[in-house]
This record gives C-alpha cells, structure tokens and sequence, in this order.
C-alpha cells in the first residue's frame, strides 16, 4: 500500500512538471485559488471570515487612533494569519541565506511565482532580527474586499501599473519608507506573477529605488510557489526561498539602472539553477535552525 502511495504521488509530480506553457498560462489567467479540498476550504470558512472582520475592525481603531496599536503588534498580528494560511495550505519553507537579509533599510527583489509569495516573505521576516517588511504593490489591493483591509496593518506602497505618475509617487514613498524607517521593501522586479518557474525579464526600472535610497539589493529567489495553484499531491508542500549576497551600493550606485537591474536578475536566476533541484534532506544537510510556528526551516 505504502508503495502504491508513492507511486501515485510521483506520478502527481510528474503531472506537475510535464504541463505546458500554455496549460500554465491558462491556470494564471483564472482566479488564483490555492489547491484545497472543498471540505478543507468549507470547514475553515468561518475562520476566514473571521479573520477579515477583525482586520476591518483593527483598521477601524487605527483610523480613530493611529497609536492605538504598535507597529510591533500589528506586525506580528498579520505574521500570526500568515501563519494560518500556510496551515490551511499545508505549506512549509526551506530558507537558505537569511544572514544575507540585514538588519537595515534594504531592497528585497524576488521573482515572483504566485499570490502567495508576499506571505512566504512576511513568514520569513523576524521582526526581532530584520527590520519588518514592506511592499509595493498593485493599487487594486486597496479596494478588494478581503486584501483592503490589510493593506494599511502594514507599510505597503500602492502603485498604479498604468499611471506613469503614480510610479513616480510610489518610488519617492518607498525611498522614504527605506531611507527614513529603515524598512525591508520587497519589489517583484517581474511586475506581475510568472505563474511557472522560469523568471521572467525583470523591469528595467525596478532597481531604481535602491539607487535613490543608497541601499543594499538582496536578490531573492523563490522556487516552487506556483505549484500551490496546480493540482498536487497530497501531504507537506515545501516551497525554497534562497537570499543572495547583498549587492552593496558603493558598487552599483554609478550603474545605469537598466544594467543594475539585469545583474539582480543574474543573481535570481543563478540560485534559481542552483537550487531548484536541492534537497536537503537527500544531502542530508542538518537545519541551522527551525520556526516550528512558522513553518520555516533555516538552512
């Protein structure tokens, strides 16, 4: 039985890696759901509403009073729903390079795979260790029902993809967001998901507040996060996340910003080779630490 269990779960795999582009286009272009059991999604509805309602309730108060939550608690109140989703989803982490992420106003510039990537940055982020995450992101999300009212728990930047303008409005918040809070800004380089493993050609302006703010660039590699959308085996899904060396500023700063953005993408796509088939378990590589709340093992 246990053999035949394995048979077919290798077989799911190979499902997964043999479907075509355009089978994965086709999956991008449909409302994003995570692939759950009906009764799975069923019984944790109320949960999930729950969730919302409270963040509507929270955004309430801050309106009223801003101080009326810390940042700090804010912070770890979204990691903690984080936390549930990757639950719900049965999601675990391998992270390999996270001293790379230091505890200073930084870029973060990962690929981007799927809707989940902001929660797998948010559930790697340590509020104690790195300074607390911060995105720009889609001003859409401000007007969605179920993202509205998470948008403001945390500094996140809104930018119109087809408004010249806002694009400008956007990178002058950020570089304060980093120069003046210090914050850990996540930017998806790509602009919009990829939906499949390859990397797609990263814009060539994404790099440009880091050279205004005179910041480190982490590039940052997730492999495996568009499977979630996919039909899948059953059991633990891992999804990698690799930090790169710090690009330091002293050494890009006289880069135009189109060729700076290429080596990030560089170094993305070199731990993407590197990486994407790397088991830790078969290496038999011990944990450097392990976030069993979380569901984050460092390597």
């Amino acid at each position: 039985m246990i053999k035949n269990e394995i048979k077919e779960e290798q077989t799911d795999v190979n499902k997964i890696e043999e479907l075509s582009p355009v089978e994965i286009e086709e999956a991008k272009e449909k409302t994003e759901t995570a692939h759950l059991s009906k009764a799975k999604l069923f019984f944790n509805m109320l949960s999930i509403w729950s969730v919302i309602k409270k963040a509507k309730k929270i955004n309430k108060k801050i309106k009223n009073d801003p101080n009326f939550y810390t940042e700090e608690w804010r912070y770890n109140w979204v990691k903690k729903k984080c936390r549930k989703v990757l639950k719900l989803t049965n999601v675990y982490i391998d992270v390999v390079g996270i001293e790379n992420w230091l505890d200073r106003g930084i870029v973060l510039a990962p690929n981007h795979q799927s809707n989940l990537d902001p929660i797998l940055m948010f559930s790697v982020n340590d509020f104690l260790i790195q300074q607390p995450v911060a995105f720009i992101a889609k001003k859409e999300l401000w007007t969605q029902k179920i993202f509205k009212n998470f948008m403001n728990l945390t500094d996140n930047v809104p930018i119109d993809r087809n408004n010249p303008r806002s694009a400008l409005t956007a990178v002058k918040e950020a570089k304060e967001l980093i120069s003046e809070y210090k914050r850990s800004l996540v930017i998806f380089p790509e602009g919009t998901r990829s939906a499949k493993q390859e990397i797609g050609e990263f814009q060539s302006a994404s790099m440009k507040v880091a050279q205004m703010a005179y910041v480190p660039i982490v590039p940052v590699t997730i492999i495996d996060s568009y499977k979630l959308f996919i039909k899948r085996p059953k059991g633990k899904f891992r999804i990698k996340i690799i930090f790169g060396k710090p690009l330091m500023p002293e050494k890009f700063i006289s880069l135009k910003t189109e060729m700076l953005t290429k080596n990030v993408q560089r170094e993305v796509q070199k731990n993407m080779d590197l990486y994407k088939d790397w088991d830790p378990k078969k290496l038999n590589i011990t944990p450097k630490k392990i976030d069993k709340k979380s569901r984050v093992v460092f390597y």
